[in-house]
């Protein structure tokens, strides 16, 4: 559910990767993991720290940003269609980040 932990301090963030050859621009989406659980947190407005990771095909050049919690809104999340009752995890869904319209509030660290 959640990628960073900080034993000590508490700290919760997510961490989000894709892989693409333009390292130096946010995708306009990216996948996530479960539906259910984000839908829980988002309706007890609960949001994370998301660092988003970009790698290029190559794996020698890569780019951090950073999306802090008081800049997400509901909109950024959106479900994708259930699994079909033939796959292995039939019925599970997940999700979608739409980073489209928040690239400009992003911060690259590296």
């Amino acid at each position: 559910m959640l990628d960073v932990i900080c034993d000590f301090c508490g700290y919760l963030a997510q961490v989000k990767t894709a892989s693409t050859s333009l390292i130096d621009s946010i995708p306009k989406t990216v996948l996530g993991a479960a539906w259910g659980p984000q839908k829980q947190r988002m309706d007890a407005a609960i949001y994370f720290p998301l660092f988003l990771v970009l790698v290029a095909p190559d794996k020698k050049k890569y780019s951090i940003f950073y999306l802090s919690v008081d800049l997400q809104q509901p909109d950024l999340f959106h479900a994708r269609s259930p699994l079909s009752p033939t796959a292995r995890r039939s019925g599970w869904q997940r999700f979608v980040y739409n980073l489209g319209r928040l690239r400009d509030r992003f911060v690259r660290l590296r």
